[in-house]
């Protein structure tokens, strides 16, 4: 260590000492490589063992760190982030803290956390002092795992489609022209909507999709800046107004909706029936069904206004505590911190060790924030009943199948036959463990690869196969993914902040969609990038409708990205003549049902009684617990043994969260997908522009419908029975590999 930056850590008390010496992870870096990527605000350390670090303020050097010496500031001492670059400047071996870290340390000590937090502070204003970086400063962290990887901008998402920043100054002028607008409806339309004639409903209602696009751009932008950092300030505040305009907004033209749904049964049939209003026939088909459970207009607008402190506030906050969470594992003999997108990457390593330690670390860690997400849970789905009582609905249920354009019976169809089949589920299971020759399969063993070594990917790799297989399948559904590679669409690896697991969102016609990975390397990363790519090419393709008829139902969103697993799992098996590697593509695949269909059922059924549960009052922690054990049970059976921290797992779910009995939905896609693709087989070529035309049909008739032209009855009995004998062939298959 240099003598002239040594003494600081010499006048440390030795404790304090000890955390820069001691604790935290240790990373190399080669010369030239980054540490610190200009931009992102976290709350980390790196204390700098061997080496230099050079820090550019752009577009000049400012200041060259040395082996002793501290990178960045912990975002408690209210630094504000300016636009920095750290990289190596020789090799550079540094040692990352964190702030759970720090905490972890100093727990039963706060002097010695204020010791040290001093010293930082006396560090950083000496450095500060006549030096360029004036002020109070903090230099930005990097994402754990491979920093210039995680850095490339060619794998984070250029938002600049939408808006240039989040203080882009169209941004702002789109929010005051989405209450403009709204004043302009409002002025045009309110009061007449009973007497308007084919012609002019279609102009008001042209209007009404404009003021959709004015208000849904800013809103969509901002969501997106927040999924990707979600502790910034910034981007809790820009989320935060753009909720607020966009409620203002359509505040104001609420009376539209309200006076649609009072026209007679006479008036109503007569524009059904008008040609001019032939692409919104669905559109006002599905307002009348919903009209028995509509408000006044004044309580429409007290409702919506009251969810910006109510629903979308504790979804926020849910968000906010779960990215924070970081468990802390030992790997490879050193103590390391983890994000949840890292620890459940884990949950499928080969080590059975890790595995376990993975699987109980990431559910301790939503136990220790278990008072405030449980708070979360009761308080949302007292809201829910709440609203439901409110409008009359007969059950928590029905206001999702009737946004989702289905009956109770065709769900509650699915979820019994589904089951009635838990024992398929088991049944691999077992096999699973005879694979892996364990006499004591365990929770933590769910994941487990089939292979001794857990074959790693680059996203380069990953992307490849994706596209290979969408192009196999059609040349412009691989023209349409690398689209999202090529013009930055797309939000690959995971970092501090970032929020968990993946999405895509489908944006506007008017513009494109966004897929947010946390790609960590397992063939699972490969399968959940043609998953949300399969979403968005169906978003893409739905871009020729109008907004009211753009986005499909939710019980089509999941038949695109569910059938992109499937081409992507055919090309790996036509691929593949090893036996043990086809027996574990097999598995994969039997482990996607079993995933997207038994697990997303058991998650429903949670739901359902949670909901119950909640309905007589505040619940307990441990009675949610109770109830998430016994459905894991149910679906499990002996197949599986569960531990004492696997009852914290409801805790992990975002969708109980963010919304209302979503999870059936995965199980419908993935059952009406194996139906479509063996269609596929069988037709070939002929079947590729029909389901090119399911996915660009968006939400412009019924799922029931739009699926008949596909040859699918959905509500026939014994559709959903065909999956499972689909799934039978696959186990009798995997048996016969083992």
């Amino acid at each position: 260590m240099n003598a002239p930056l040594a003494p600081w850590l010499d006048r440390l008390p030795p404790r304090v000492r000890a955390v820069f010496t001691q604790l935290g992870e240790v990373r190399t870096y080669e010369p030239h490589t980054t540490l610190v990527f200009r931009g992102a605000l976290e709350t980390d350390l790196y204390f700098v063992e061997k080496g230099k670090v050079e820090v550019l303020r752009e577009p000049q050097p400012t200041l060259l760190l040395e082996a002793g010496q501290l990178v960045g500031e912990m975002a408690f001492l209210e630094g504000r982030c300016r636009r920095f670059t750290v990289a190596a400047h020789t090799q550079v071996r540094a040692r990352r803290i964190t702030r759970e870290v720090l905490h972890a340390a100093f727990a039963d000590d706060p002097a010695g956390l204020q010791a040290l937090l001093d010293a930082i502070t006396a560090l950083r204003d000496a450095r500060m002092s006549g030096s360029p970086m004036q002020g109070r400063s903090e230099l930005p962290i990097v994402a754990p795992g491979a920093v210039s990887v995680a850095e490339d901008p060619q794998l984070r998402w250029d938002l600049s489609d939408l808006y240039g920043g989040p203080d882009a100054s169209q941004l702002h002028d789109d929010l005051d022209r989405s209450l403009r607008l709204a004043d302009d409806f409002a002025s045009a339309w309110r009061g007449r909507v009973a007497g308007l004639g084919p012609g002019e409903l279609h102009q008001a209602l042209v209007q009404y999709e404009a003021l959709m696009q004015a208000v849904y751009r800013p809103a969509i932008y901002a969501q997106l800046y927040f999924s990707q950092d979600t502790g910034n300030a910034a981007a809790q505040g820009l989320l935060a107004r753009t909720r607020e305009v966009s409620t203002e907004a359509f505040n104001r033209v609420a009376f539209f909706d309200v006076e649609l749904k009072k026209l007679s049964g006479a008036q109503h049939l007569a524009l059904l029936a008008a040609p001019q209003l032939a692409g919104y026939r669905h559109y006002l088909t599905g307002l009348k069904k919903l009209a028995p459970y509509t408000l006044s207009e004044k309580e429409e607008q007290l409702s919506a206004t009251k969810n910006l402190t109510g629903r979308a506030a504790w979804s926020q906050l849910y968000t906010e505590v779960s990215s924070k969470l970081r468990v802390h594992l030992v790997v490879d003999g050193e103590r390391k911190s983890f994000n949840v997108a890292e620890a459940r990457a884990l949950r499928s390593s080969p080590d059975r060790a890790l595995r376990r330690a993975a699987t109980d670390g990431l559910m301790a860690a939503f136990e220790q924030e278990s008072h405030v997400l449980n708070f979360c849970f009761n308080t949302l789905f007292q809201d829910h009943k709440l609203d439901v009582e409110t409008r009359g609905f007969k059950s928590v249920t029905e206001p999702t199948y009737l946004d989702d354009e289905l009956s109770e019976p065709v769900v509650e169809s699915l979820m019994r036959a589904t089951e009635a089949h838990y024992g398929l589920a088991q049944r691999y299971m077992r096999l699973k463990a005879r694979a892996l020759g364990l006499t004591n399969f365990s929770s933590h063993d769910v994941l487990a690869p089939l292979t001794p070594s857990e074959k790693k990917l680059s996203f380069d790799e990953g992307r490849q196969l994706v596209l290979d297989a969408f192009g196999a399948f059609d040349p412009r559904f691989a023209d349409i993914a690398s689209e999202f590679f090529d013009k930055r669409w797309i939000d690959v690896m995971p970092r501090p902040g970032k929020r968990d697991g993946a999405f895509c969102s489908g944006s506007l016609p008017s513009s494109h969609p966004y897929v947010l990975l946390n790609f960590q390397g397992r063939i699972e990363d490969v399968s959940t990038t043609a998953h949300e790519l399969g979403h968005g090419i169906h978003f893409y393709l739905s871009r020729r409708q109008s907004p009211l008829n753009f986005w499909p139902t939710t019980s089509l969103a999941e038949t695109a990205s569910v059938f992109g697993e499937l081409l992507l799992m055919k090309r790996l098996l036509e691929k593949e003549t090893d036996r043990a590697a086809r027996r574990a593509l097999v598995g994969v695949r039997i482990e996607d049902i079993v995933s997207t269909v038994f697990n997303q059922v058991a998650y429903t059924r949670f739901e359902q009684k949670a909901h119950g549960k909640r309905a007589e009052g505040v619940v307990p922690v441990e009675d949610f617990n109770a109830l998430w054990t016994s459905e894991r049970q149910r679906l499990y059976g002996d197949a599986v043994a569960l531990f004492p921290q696997d009852r914290w797992g409801w805790l992990s779910i975002g969708h109980f969260v963010h919304y209302r009995f979503y999870c059936y939905s995965y199980a419908f896609g993935q059952l009406l997908v194996l139906a479509l693709f063996a269609k596929y087989e069988e037709e070939g070529a002929a079947f590729i522009p029909r389901y090119v035309e399911l996915l660009s049909s968006g939400s412009s008739d019924t799922p029931q419908a739009l699926l008949q032209k596909m040859g699918v009855d959905i509500s026939d009995p014994d559709f959903w029975s065909r999956g499972f004998r689909t799934l039978s062939a696959l186990l009798d298959e995997f048996e016969s590999l083992l």
